[in-house]
């Protein structure tokens, strides 16, 4: 069975809304609860982009869906839904690994999720913490589980940068066709672990634009109109980065001014690209911290990044 992951589109809406009351349904609510709770789960064309509604497919039939909203450092879980006949089938561990990743791009350290009664046992088995009750946005008098998602110890699934080559081609050559259309002119260099020739990844596509200092808030302005801001709170006057998916891997666009202290990525690239003995060393320091979870992973690749830029690797 594959499985397509994608961003949802505004014409999607109404099947979502329906998707979410059968979910709903799936429980034995009565349809007088059911017609209570319509406005609450029905989803229209402007959430679709405000709540990053991100669908599962299969064979193109929409079997699942899910919103993560919010920004650093606590995002809301607004909606997880499968259909019927799939709960219970591992399709809602895809969409939630899959909200996840989506987290860590964004830099979410939680996750918020107001649960339904019977789903707040998979939240809990999904490493989710119970930490209060919330009262229902639709029905008077009812409580609902709050539950919270710690993302800093989620690990990290290591691959080899060989076994996605023919994925990541495609993805980056669909980005740089957009970039160009959207910043046209401006160069656009393939960056992170998947441009190097071998090695491990966690399976994203990062690219740097490289821009003149006067051209960098017109260029972030025209990337903030098509892809969503990640960890904006790392953003400076000379750094900002976007996220998006693709392809199914996910893609990371860092803007950086040419010649300032954020202007570092293609060099770092290039060293390691010359040096294999420094990708191993990469290599030994991912596969140690990834278990460890998120925070560890990055900070350890931090700490790397930064020994490498000061000349100590």
């Amino acid at each position: 069975m594959a499985i397509t992951i994608r961003r949802a589109t505004p014409p999607e809406s109404d099947t979502l809304s329906d998707l979410a009351l059968r979910s709903k349904a799936h429980w034995g609510y009565d349809p007088e609860f059911l017609a209570t709770c319509r406005a609450e789960l029905s989803v229209d064309a402007a959430d679709i982009e405000r709540l990053r509604i991100t669908v599962a497919a299969v064979s193109g039939q929409i079997v699942g869906f899910y919103a993560l909203s919010g920004g650093p450092p606590e995002g809301e879980l607004a909606f997880l839904f499968v259909e019927p006949d799939r709960i219970g089938t591992g399709m809602g561990r895809v969409l939630w690994e899959h909200c996840l990743a989506t987290a860590a791009r964004v830099g979410l350290s939680r996750i918020r999720i107001e649960s339904d009664p019977f789903a707040e046992g998979f939240y809990l088995a999904m490493g989710a913490l119970r930490v209060g009750e919330v009262p229902s946005r639709s029905i008077s008098k009812r409580k609902l589980p709050l539950l919270s998602f710690d993302m800093s110890a989620v690990p990290i699934e290591l691959h080899r940068i060989d076994d996605l080559a023919t994925l990541v081609a495609p993805v980056l050559a669909d980005l740089r066709g957009e970039l160009e259309t959207l910043v046209p002119g401006i160069p656009v260099e393939h960056v992170g672990a998947t441009s190097l020739p071998d090695g491990l990844t966690k399976g994203d596509v990062d690219v740097n634009v490289r821009v003149h200092a006067d051209q960098f808030d017109d260029v972030v302005a025209a990337l903030s109109t098509r892809f969503e801001a990640a960890q904006p709170q790392n953003w400076t006057a000379t750094f900002a980065s976007f996220s998006d998916d693709r392809g199914g891997l996910p893609v990371g666009i860092q803007v950086t001014v040419r010649g300032s202290d954020d202007d570092f990525l293609v060099a770092a690239r290039d060293r390691l690209r010359a040096d294999a003995g420094l990708r191993r060393k990469y290599d030994r320091i991912k596969q140690g911290t990834a278990a460890a979870g998120r925070a560890a992973y990055w900070q350890a690749k931090n700490d790397f990044l930064r020994d490498m830029r000061n000349g100590s690797r």
